[in-house]
């Protein structure tokens, strides 16, 4: 629960989320029947109307202007064509009105709307890193990457009955072929990308030998498991929640106190904190006197992590890239295997926590040292992605500065 996750760095593919018959056939089948039902009942009723599919168009001062060729604006260097930033236009759009953020709240307020522009650019940019990684590494696509792309884009158009079905799926997610290819072609420069550079045995990676020197130095990583007694964990629930309360997954049970706990005014919510701080000072005793850790995490723990296997732990790195809070990281470094926390530590997040360091089990770690090795590079890959994105100059088309929401259809 308490690990970072890292960012997103850029998408694997384009056809998820932008033309769902790419991504689920069954789905497609599904609508198709349903489709089909629903035409049955159409005719019944009537005519119907036919769907207008968006056509692209860009109007600046009620002039429409031809986007043949239209560069919108050059990031470092590269061309970022008319077709291209609408698709990424409407992407955002749509991530905009997920947040509530309306056409009207675009429409009317510039302030709201230029910062809008600037998440469209930033999206951009962040598809182009990869891109940028590629150049700065001479990594180049070869025949055996190109099979690999136009395989892509053939089993994305075999989704569709026939190329008037694709073309208009398509229309409907705002694209073009040249748009979509380009994004395969993308997708498949970050897996090159990755596979050379940050990927086992890639330029940048950390090898098994310095990783298993790391993990074993117990200056730089720290294995510990911890109780997590959460500010919400003793509030009281309603009585339809309570009856169905012991049947529910520890996520569940945790979706449940939490709500309960945050409908309750600042008094409310100070009372539930003192008796969840009751329990953790008991729990903290019992530890320190001995009693079986992992029974304590079973008993009273609230990490979903931790509930899956307990002992397995955590291994907490000293420059804290996992997002521990950093009262535990310091209490954690203090100890030595086998001590439990003096101290009840609370966090103002999360509540209390009563934590046990523990030697290195190499066992674990030998049966997953991939998978550990990659959580480990991930601030390294996620400082190289941000620092080549910052680092990316724009130039902006003519008509930047007079776009409005109703310029880009």
């Amino acid at each position: 629960m308490l690990k970072k996750m890292m960012a997103v760095l850029l998408a694997m593919t384009l056809c998820v989320g932008s033309m769902a018959g790419c991504s689920n056939k069954d789905k497609k089948d599904k609508d198709k029947k349903s489709s089909e039902t629903t035409t049955n009942e159409d005719e019944a009723a009537g005519p119907q109307q036919e769907e207008v599919l968006p056509v692209a168009s860009l109007t600046i001062d009620g002039e429409e202007i031809d986007t043949t060729d239209y560069v919108m604006c050059n990031i470092d260097g590269i061309d970022i064509s008319f077709d291209l930033f609408r698709f990424f236009y409407f992407e955002a759009l749509a991530q905009y009105e997920q947040f509530g953020i309306d056409a009207n709240a675009l429409r009317t307020n510039d302030e709201t709307y230029q910062a809008f522009l600037n998440y469209v650019i930033d999206s951009i940019k962040n598809r182009l890193v990869t891109d940028k990684l590629a150049e700065t590494h001479n990594i180049e696509l070869d025949d055996e990457d190109q099979k690999v792309i136009d395989g892509n884009l053939r089993k994305c158009k075999e989704e569709y009955s026939n190329e008037e079905e694709f073309q208009k799926e398509m229309q409907r997610s705002h694209l073009t072929y040249d748009v979509l290819e380009r994004m395969f072609i993308n997708a498949q420069t970050y897996n090159k990308v990755m596979a050379t550079l940050f990927d086992k045995g890639g330029q940048y990676a950390t090898t098994e030998e310095d990783f298993l020197k790391l993990i074993q130095d117990p200056e730089e990583y720290a294995h510990a498991v911890y109780v997590m007694i959460p500010f919400y964990s003793q509030v009281e629930l309603d009585d339809s929640t309570a009856a169905t309360y012991d049947d529910k997954t520890l996520s569940q049970k945790i979706s449940a106190k939490n709500n309960a706990y945050n409908a309750l005014d600042a008094d409310a919510k100070a009372a539930e904190a003192a008796k969840a701080k009751t329990v953790a000072e008991d729990v903290l005793k019992r530890a320190q006197d001995g009693e079986d850790f992992t029974q304590l995490i079973e008993e009273y723990g609230w990490d979903t992590e931790l509930d899956e296997n307990p002992k397995n732990g955590y291994y907490m790195r000293r420059d804290n890239t996992g997002g521990f809070p950093k009262a535990m990281l310091d209490e954690v470094f203090s100890l030595k295997p086998g001590q439990v926390s003096e101290n009840l530590i609370e966090d103002g997040t999360y509540g209390y926590f009563i934590v046990k360091r523990l030697e290195p089990d190499m066992n674990y770690i030998n049966e997953n040292i991939d998978t550990m090795i990659a959580t480990h590079d991930q601030p390294m890959i996620q400082k190289m992605f941000t620092e080549t994105m910052d680092a990316m100059t724009v130039t902006y088309c003519g008509i930047w500065d007079k776009l409005t929401y109703d310029s880009i259809t």
